[in-house]
């Protein structure tokens, strides 16, 4: 399986991910990578994921196995949708649940890890980024609905209690929203209408 490049850059998101990272040790009881032990039941992500992630989440949740809330802070993305998705998988597996502080901003492949939680929660004022994925020289919206190329976020989409038209509909608007080397930070309006937060 290609893996499709979804993360996204800036130098303002960078800096902000360096300053914020100074201090992440400071208070935790462990780390794996992104993730930051905040107590026995709650984990922290912050950062990008890289292929990695998968097994840094596994070695958490064995270590700490009553985790049961993941809370997101800068997350700009993966680099490696395939490990994402099987971090995804744990995480939805374990029945834990995503929470999006009001300082919180996820984008990208944060996105789908967000969504695998089995209750997600936002505060006002937090961020939901989502662009096109892109591999090599190619974005998905050069592939014609319907292309095999689309189908691994669609599946998951629907393994995270999507039915398959509102998986369809959730995914093509992503991909539609701006171009892989763009962000659209989703209004409230969005948010609701695609049912990233759960009732």
């Amino acid at each position: 399986m290609e893996a499709h490049v979804c993360i996204r850059f800036s130098l303002l998101v960078f800096s902000a991910f360096a300053l914020s990272l100074s201090g992440c040790n400071k208070g935790y009881q462990d780390r794996f990578g992104p993730f930051y032990v905040e107590n026995d039941t709650t984990l922290f992500v912050n950062g990008d994921m890289g292929s990695r992630v998968s097994k840094q989440f596994q070695k958490a949740i064995e270590k700490y196995p009553n985790i049961r809330l993941v809370k997101f802070g800068e997350c700009p993305g993966s680099r490696d949708d395939e490990s994402l998705f099987e971090a995804a998988t744990i995480l939805r597996n374990y029945n834990i649940n995503t929470h999006l502080p009001f300082d919180g901003v996820i984008e990208s492949g944060a996105v789908d890890l967000f969504l695998s939680g089995i209750d997600r929660t936002r505060e006002p004022g937090g961020k939901i980024g989502v662009h096109a994925w892109s591999t090599g020289n190619r974005e998905a919206t050069d592939y014609p609905v319907g292309h095999s190329s689309h189908q691994i976020y669609i599946d998951h989409y629907v393994f995270c209690g999507y039915p398959v038209a509102d998986a369809e509909a959730l995914y093509y608007f992503i991909i539609n929203a701006a171009p892989a080397d763009g962000i659209h930070f989703m209004s409230d309006s969005e948010i609701d209408q695609f049912n990233l937060i759960t009732p």
